[in-house]
């Protein structure tokens, strides 16, 4: 599995890095929870920061080994691991809203479906509250978009508001994207385009956004990385795990895009 601690020991991940303005000087501190925030409203410093991407990584590795296997044993243990792991990433940052969305994704599966909801209603919260300090972030409107469109409201009856609110979204985070084409290089939007037209089903613009990732980004950057698993999950509508329908694996494939990369 592609590890996301070894993009934020590298500070490589290009996503993050794109559409982050200036960091030192628009870094602001947050008292409650010690941490920076840069441009989008991504955490580029909290007390022991090393120590919860590696705690979130180890859960997201639990989370897919589980998801994988068809021995239910192995299954419930890998999902115990993986709540553990998460809550400790929460121990250190609290204010995450990418790990509280995988944290309902592993409740949902390992059968926890209070908990679940619990932890993607707080996501959810903290969404919100991010984007009334980050109105303009790509990367909150875009994962927020995700968590609405793919995340555990999808089992609620009131889905289609999550929905509705999910495409609004998505939306303005095409919007923003091409207000800012004039002012970062073409590549740096190109993953973000794409999950995007994804959640849209917009199969033509995802499939020429791909194509054009293939021919122009760096083979082991992260949208060339996106691209490859797009196209084959285009190919066979099959995620990482066996799921009931295409929709059902975009949907994890998009929730898999934040909770790897962050986007």
């Amino acid at each position: 599995m592609l590890k996301k601690l070894v993009l934020v020991l590298s500070c490589a991940c290009a996503i993050n890095t794109c559409f982050a303005q200036n960091i030192a000087n628009k870094a602001e501190t947050v008292a409650d929870c010690n941490c920076l925030y840069d441009a989008q409203g991504r955490v580029i410093y909290a007390y022991n920061r090393s120590k919860a991407y590696e705690y979130e990584g180890a859960a997201l590795t639990a989370y897919q080994e589980a998801r994988t296997t068809t021995d239910k044993r192995i299954a419930n243990a890998k999902y115990t691991e993986a709540i553990k792991d998460i809550n400790l990433a929460l121990a250190i940052i609290p204010d995450s809203a990418e790990y509280r969305l995988l944290a309902a994704q592993i409740y949902r599966h390992r059968g926890g479906l209070s908990y679940a909801k619990n932890y993607f209603t707080q996501a959810c919260s903290l969404y919100e509250k991010q984007l009334k300090d980050y109105p303009d972030s790509i990367t909150l409107n875009l994962q927020y978009a995700i968590a609405c469109y793919a995340g555990d409201a999808r089992y609620y009856s009131d889905y289609e508001d999550y929905q509705s609110r999910a495409y609004l979204l998505v939306e303005k985070t095409l919007k923003l994207l091409e207000e800012n084409k004039n002012k970062y290089n073409e590549a740096e939007a190109l993953l973000p385009r794409l999950l995007a037209y994804v959640m849209l089903q917009d199969y033509n613009e995802a499939a020429k956004t791909a194509k054009r990732i293939n021919s122009i980004c760096a083979k082991y950057s992260p949208a060339y990385a996106w691209a490859e698993q797009y196209e084959r999950l285009a190919a066979d509508g099959q995620w990482l795990w066996r799921v009931s329908s295409k929709e059902d694996a975009e949907k994890d494939f998009l929730l898999y895009s934040v909770d790897e990369w962050g986007i």
